[in-house]
This record gives structure tokens, C-alpha cells and sequence, in this order.
């Protein structure tokens, strides 16, 4: 593939017999880096090492993997000379293609269709047996797979233009071809443009938001022997966690050094000058202490408070003019105190053991007295204290609001008065602040939107409610404006069109009811036998519903928690880091964009350990509404964890495996389930429309309902997907699918009972019990009949895996 051209190039200009290169070095040589897989399996390189894998080109070159340290280096070493020839010939070479191509719609002067565009290259260029060899089961040659993926690339660049019409070429790709003779040349500046494109889309789009140039400056802000931490960069910006560590990283903006993982810890894929060493040693070197655990000095720590006031003097943040607080009063040492709070105008904490102390003071003061007045509580009990009290004293300005709940009702008011201390005989309301309550009854716990329901569950006696502060603000107004607070925003998920129907080859009533289900409940399992287009059903209608807000991932009986949601992995410096799997990445996209939707699909979901896997999400599933306290949770932004409206999971299950039984009660409940089997709507008029839809005759569907007719059990029944493919109606194909992909389903179905697989559900004994008018099938490449249409292209699911 040309994306590891560069890399081919510096191995074959190396004169020793082996290079080891880190995976920084690999990216530097690789145009958009290596791929996320590569620095985390191994199965890629096992893959990648294989003439038929992802490294056709530096095998081509005469090298090979000789060991890989994830994710630290691969060490390559130099093939002998008797092998290199052999490895040559298995290369796509693109810059062959990429000339011919290019060429060949310079010649017609009109946009070509893809087919005829093909056609016209191979009539210019002499293929190589590995070229001419099929890329996988897409049923197309491997020159064409590349040359149909380089159109990709081609059309990013400009150098040309993909219509309705075909396929055709620009002024620029005419410069190009005239400018560069070689097909070597030609290719290297491809690479090059394509290179600056994906680059310029990754930080002309992905970070063009204001929230990231908020990050920025705060970073620019940092002084040496200071830090903040990943949570602070939350609460500035307003983005998620594994956005901010992306950017960081996509980046490099400055001072990104200086941002540690929360409690002060070095983040092990923090971004430091090359040669500079670690980030712990570049920030010694700055002036910044670390503890004996590893923990940077908190002295130094500039938290999201601090950076508010300079981002906003800056122009990187718009000055609040209040900040929004829950301050709890209904349970202080068994009594309520709200009434008493509106009806002297105040609100309080106990703080019966905090001296007297001045409004103002900063975290790292506070921190040490509480550390001394509370010191016969809990390490976490003094955290937390520490928090509280610090937003009362120091963040809570005048004029800010504040609410607080009792018997059902959410009052609020207005922060009239700096923090007081006045000492009272029971120690309940130790530490004050006047406000100015709201008159009225206050608004009903139930008639809160979602966004402030779920905030005011947060089990902390201060909570921060500034996200909400519009909301909130609008329940201070006039009735109508309280009345829209109170409005839920619904996520709009748009209906299933015709043509959506016709490409998926099923009703466009049962698409509907998919649809209908998933606003009633926002979780969906497809359920049936393999081949029946389960994952491919799932990722193309959610696909319609959320464009590219779509996430697949795939549970085995080894994945846990930590894989799909988050948990602690081990990093280059011997540590551990808390790493963000697909559902908290998709869980932090939500959060940014609340009205639009956002699906995680889970193939075979049946697999895993659900309820290890799903932990205390489990009950969100159910409840989304309500808060959870995350296992890995460190307070702030995690702090009453709930899953968000616009979170779609659609699951799918393979019931041949037989494990859907260990699927218990909680998660039936959960989930709506769609069965998706052969004899039923909308699979068993699936193949029937694509055969239509391909020019194909019908025999092969006659076949395939012939044969599920001779299988009693439901889910062992074969699904329309395996014939869905152009390869299966050439010559031969339908006899090779039936031996080496259905007949091997059914003999471990009958596996020790004694059938003889080859007679009952053999292809001859299957086509001896259908009529003879319907005997329409013959895939003898003798007789040069068939089913075949070399011109047929694929467009239906690909079978499940059984």
C-alpha cells in the first residue's frame, strides 16, 4: 500500500541487515501515522508481516518484521536476496496505476463510469499474477480494489472528480500527469498532498471549535514549576476528557507539558520536545517538586478557578457574569434546614470543626488547615471537605445563584453577601451566606428538565451548577419562561426513506418500527442465524440516523469493564493511566453536541459477561435519568455520572452459538429485540429483491429456501447474506459457498448426532427436491452456464461470522 511507500524507501536505504524504529519514527514515516490498531494488537503486525497483509511494501523491498514491543518499537530485518524476488512480485504497484489511471481519463475527455474506467486501465497495464489475484471477499481484483481506494485520495486532492456521471479528471491532475513523467514521481507528490490534506482536516476541523482554543491559551498560561490537569482543562472548555487528551496530542500546543492526569500524576502520552526525556524530568527541570508517590506539588497546581480570571482578560473566555451552586440544606445532622434559610435569608454549611478563616483563601491554604481541624476523619472525608469549602469561601462570588432542594421542591436565589462565620449552639450553620430566596413554592422535582434532574442528584453538599445556569435562570423568570426551562429537548432521530428501504432490500415499515422502537427505548438487539445481516442491518440504519456518529465494537468472552468503558493500563514508564474505551468516547461526544444522536453499535453481544462488562452502566441502561458513581471515579467532572438522551446502543446476537440463553432477565428488559431469521420479515424477502435488483435470476433463492427447509431448528437456519455476494454467481461459486461455508455450519450443528451432513443438506440432494421447472441453477463451468454476471457489484450485507 503507497501509505508505507516512505517507510519502504528508508528501509531499503539502510545499509545494515536490521532497524529498529519507535512507533514516534514510524509515524513520522507513515502520512496520517500508523493506524490506532497497530499500536495496540498484535494481531495487526502478525498480519502485517505477511506478503498478503497490510506491509506488501516494505516486504517488496526486502524486508520483514522481525520483532514488534508494544507500543514501543518494531525491529525490521533485511530478507535474503532469494527471497526479495519473490516478495517483490506480491506488491499493488500504485505507481503503475496511479499514471493509468489518470491517463486514461485524460484521454476520454468525459467523466467515465467506474466499470468502463476500469476496463479502459487494463487495457493500458500488464498485471502481475498478485494484482490480477482477488482482494478478499469483495469479489474484485486486487488492482482494482487499490485503484477504486486511490480514487479517494485522488478526488481529497484535486486531482480529480467523482460524480453521479464517473469519474473524471481536474486541471490539476492534468498539471500533475504532465509535470511528473515517472510514475514513482507522480505517486510521491500524491502522497505528499494527501499527507498536508489529512493534516490540515485534522486541525482545520476536528479543533477549529472555540472550546480548543480556550485549552490552548489556558496551557499558554502556565508558568514553569506550575501544572493543571485534565479536569481542569474539562471544566474551562467545556469538552471531554479524551478530547482534550486528543488534541493535546494531535497539537502540541504550548505548555502542553505542563498538563498532568488528575491528583498530579505524569500522564505517560504527554507531549514533550524530542531529546527533552520524560515529562517528569522536563518539569524538575522547571522547578515543579513531585512527592514520593509520584504526585506533583499541589501548591503549583493551577486549577480551572485560577485560569478563569487570565482566559477571560485574554479574550478566550467570555466572563461569567454569575456562576450557578447547589448548596444541600434538607438533611444536616438529621433536620431541614431550607425553611430556615428562607426565612432569614441565608444559606450554610456546618463546618464545625473549621476555624475561623478569611473569604479568598486559595485551595493549597485550605487544604493544609483542613488537613489539621479535621484530621480525625477519613483521608476522602478531608478531600471532600476541601472542596466544598473552598467553593463556598472562595469560588462562590456575590451575585451568583444558588438553589437547594426540600420536600420535592427546587428553590432559588441570589448571593447577596462575602462568606461569614457565626458560631451557633448546635454547630448546623456554622458558615454563611446571605441570599435573596426567590418568593413562591418553588418548581416540583419532576418538572426539571433531564440536565438539571440529574446534575441535583450529585451526592456532594456543594455542587458546581454553572452548565446549567441558563436553565436555571429561565425558572427565576416569568411563567412562560419557567415553562420552557421545564421543557425536554428531544432527540430527533428522522425517519427511514424509500431509498434507504431499497438498499437495504427490506420494508420500509419494518425500518420504521426499528426506529419507533429505539425512541421509546434507545437500546435495540437484532437476534438470529448467521449470514442473516445482523451487524450490517445495525450499522447502516444507524448510519441514516447519526451520519458518521457511529461506533462498532465487539464483545468476547474476555472483554471487561475496562475495555468498553474506561480503566487503567499500563504505560511506556512502567505506570498505569486511566484509558477512555469506546462507550466513554462516545459518552463524551454526546455530552458536546446534546441534540444530536450518537450509536455505539456492540456486535455479539450475547458473548461477553454483560453484566462484568457493563458494571454500574447496567442500571443507566434502565434509568438514564439517574446518577451513578463510576468505579474509576475521581470526583469532578465524573462526579453523579449519568448516560446521556442522545446515546443509541443497537447490539446484535448470533443465536447459533446458543448463548443467547445466558442472557438473563435485567438485560431482556433493558433492551427491545428485533428476531432477524430466514423464514420471517424482513430477511426472508431479502435475497428475492437483491437478485431483482442485481438482474439475477431467482433460482438460487429457490435453493436457499429448499435447504432451510430441511433445517428443523430455527437458529441454525442459513441466512440470505452468503449468496449476496457476485463471486457466489459466477461459475463454480455457488458449489464452493455450499462447501466451504454452509455445509460447515451445519456439521457443527449436528456435530456426535449421528447425521450424515453431505446427503441431507448436500447441493446436489438440495436441488434433486426442487421442481423441475425451478432447476434453473447450474454452476458447471463446463456448459458455460451459470449465474454469473461478471458486471454484477456487491451491495448487500456480508454474512455474519457463525
Amino acid at each position: 500500500m503507497a501509505k508505507y511507500d516512505a517507510l519502504a524507501v528508508a528501509l531499503k536505504q539502510t545499509q545494515a541487515t536490521s532497524r529498529t524504529l519507535t512507533f514516534d519514527e514510524l509515524d513520522a514515516l507513515v502520512p496520517g501515522g500508523l493506524p490506532p490498531s497497530a499500536r495496540q494488537y498484535r494481531e495487526w503486525w502478525a498480519n502485517a508481516v505477511s506478503a498478503d497483509g497490510q506491509a506488501a511494501s516494505w516486504l517488496g523491498a526486502g524486508w520483514r518484521v522481525e520483532t514488534v514491543n508494544l507500543p514501543v518499537q518494531v525491529t525490521f530485518v533485511k530478507q535474503s536476496d532469494a527471497a526479495a524476488p519473490d516478495l517483490e512480485v506480491n506488491v499493488i504497484r500504485r505507481s503503475v496505476l496511479l499514471p493509468a489511471l489518470l491517463q486514461t481519463l485524460a484521454d476520454a475527455g468525459r467523466p467515465l463510469p467506474r466499470s468502463e474506467a476500469l476496463q479502459m486501465m487494463s487495457e493500458r497495464v500488464t498485471f502481475t499474477p498478485y494484482e490480477l489475484g482477488m482482494a478478499g471477499k469483495t469479489g474484485r481484483t486486487r488492482w482494482s480494489n487499490n485503484t477504486t481506494w486511490m480514487t479517494t485520495s485522488l478526488a481529497a486532492i484535486g486531482w480529480m472528480d467523482k460524480t453521479p456521471q464517473g469519474w473524471s479528471i481536474t486541471d490539476a491532475g492534468q498539471e500533475a500527469l504532465e509535470q511528473f513523467r515517472s510514475g514513482d514521481s507522480l505517486l510521491a507528490e500524491h502522497n505528499r498532498l494527501y499527507a498536508l490534506h489529512v493534516a490540515e482536516q485534522k486541525e482545520g476541523q476536528e479543533y477549529a471549535k472555540p472550546a480548543y482554543d480556550v485549552i490552548r491559551a489556558a496551557l499558554s498560561l502556565l508558568g514553569d514549576g506550575q501544572w493543571t490537569s485534565v479536569t481542569d482543562m474539562i471544566e474551562v472548555s467545556g469538552v471531554g476528557a479524551s478530547q482534550v487528551k486528543a488534541f493535546v496530542l494531535a497539537t502540541s500546543p504550548e505548555g502542553a507539558h505542563r498538563l498532568l492526569l488528575d491528583g498530579g500524576r505524569v500522564d505517560p502520552d504527554a507531549v514533550v520536545g524530542a531529546g527533552q526525556g520524560s515529562q517528569r524530568s522536563v518539569l524538575e527541570s522547571e522547578g515543579l517538586d513531585f512527592t514520593a508517590d509520584g504526585r506533583a506539588d499541589e501548591t503549583k497546581h493551577q486549577r480551572a478557578e485560577d485560569l478563569r480570571g487570565p482566559l477571560e482578560e485574554l479574550g478566550a473566555l467570555k466572563p461569567l457574569p454569575r456562576r450557578a451552586w447547589l448548596v444541600r440544606g434538607s438533611n444536616v445532622n438529621g433536620h431541614d434546614l431550607v425553611p430556615l434559610w428562607r426565612d432569614q435569608s441565608f444559606v450554610s454549611l456546618p463546618a464545625t470543626k473549621l476555624r475561623p478563616v478569611e473569604p479568598g483563601l486559595d485551595r493549597a491554604e485550605l487544604k493544609a488547615i483542613v488537613a489539621e481541624d479535621y484530621a480525625s476523619v477519613s483521608y476522602n472525608s478531608r478531600a471532600s471537605k476541601v472542596d466544598e469549602l473552598h467553593a463556598f469561601l472562595s469560588r462562590m462570588r456575590e451575585g451568583d445563584l444558588v438553589g437547594t432542594v426540600s420536600q420535592g421542591n427546587l428553590y432559588l436565589g441570589t448571593v447577596t453577601g462575602p462568606a461569614t462565620y457565626a458560631p451557633t449552639e448546635d454547630g448546623r450553620s456554622n458558615l454563611r451566606r446571605a441570599v435573596t430566596w426567590a418568593s413562591g413554592e418553588g418548581v416540583d422535582y419532576g418538572d426539571l428538565p433531564p440536565s438539571i434532574s440529574s446534575r441535583l442528584q450529585v451526592q456532594y453538599e456543594v455542587v458546581e451548577l454553572t452548565a446549567q445556569i441558563d436553565a436555571l435562570e429561565r425558572l427565576l423568570g416569568s411563567p412562560a419562561e419557567v415553562a420552557s426551562a421545564t421543557e425536554v429537548e428531544e432527540v430527533v432521530l428522522v425517519e427511514p426513506t424509500p431509498e434507504l428501504a431499497a438498499r437495504l432490500n427490506v420494508d420500509q415499515t419494518w425500518l420504521t418500527e426499528c426506529v419507533d422502537l429505539l425512541r421509546d427505548r434507545p437500546q435495540l438487539i437484532f437476534y438470529g442465524p448467521p449470514g442473516t445481516g445482523k451487524t450490517y442491518l445495525a450499522l447502516e440504519l444507524a448510519a441514516h440516523l447519526a451520519g458518521d456518529n457511529v461506533r462498532l465494537v465487539q464483545f468476547h468472552p474476555s472483554y471487561s469493564y475496562e475495555d468498553f468503558f474506561e480503566g487503567y493500563r499500563p504505560t511506556r514508564e512502567g505506570a498505569f493511566a486511566l484509558k477512555p474505551g469506546p462507550m466513554r468516547k462516545v459518552v463524551d461526544q454526546a455530552r458536546e453536541n446534546p441534540s444530536t444522536p450518537y450509536f455505539l453499535i456492540i456486535d455479539e453481544i450475547n458473548r461477553g459477561n454483560l453484566a462484568k462488562i457493563f458494571g454500574e452502566l447496567y442500571f443507566l441502561l434502565e434509568y438514564r435519568e439517574r446518577n451513578v458513581d463510576l468505579l474509576y471515579a475521581d470526583g469532578g467532572d465524573d462526579a453523579g455520572f449519568s448516560l446521556p438522551s442522545n446515546v443509541f446502543i443497537i447490539g446484535t446476537m448470533n443465536t447459533a452459538d446458543r448463548s443467547i440463553a445466558l442472557v438473563d432477565a435485567a438485560m431482556r428488559r433493558r433492551f427491545a429485540f428485533l428476531p432477524l431469521h430466514p423464514d420471517e420479515v424482513p430477511t426472508k424477502d431479502v435475497l428475492r429483491r437483491w437478485l431483482d435488483a442485481e438482474g439475477l435470476d431467482h433460482a438460487v433463492a429457490d435453493l436457499l429456501d429448499a435447504l432451510n427447509a430441511r433445517i428443523h431448528d430455527v437458529d441454525f437456519k442459513i441466512g440470505p447474506s452468503y449468496f449476496m455476494r457476485p463471486a457466489v454467481h459466477e461459475p463454480g461459486g455457488i458449489e464452493r459457498v455450499w462447501r466451504t461455508a454452509i455445509l460447515p455450519l451445519l456439521e457443527e450443528h449436528h456435530y456426535g448426532d449421528g447425521t450424515d451432513v453431505a446427503k441431507r443438506y448436500g447441493l446436489d440432494a438440495v436441488r434433486a427436491s426442487l421442481r423441475p421447472a425451478q432447476m434453473l441453477v447450474d454452476d458447471d463451468p463446463r456448459d458455460g452456464r451459470g449465474l454469473g454476471d461478471d458486471e454484477v457489484s456487491s451491495g448487500g450485507p456480508a454474512p455474519d461470522s457463525p
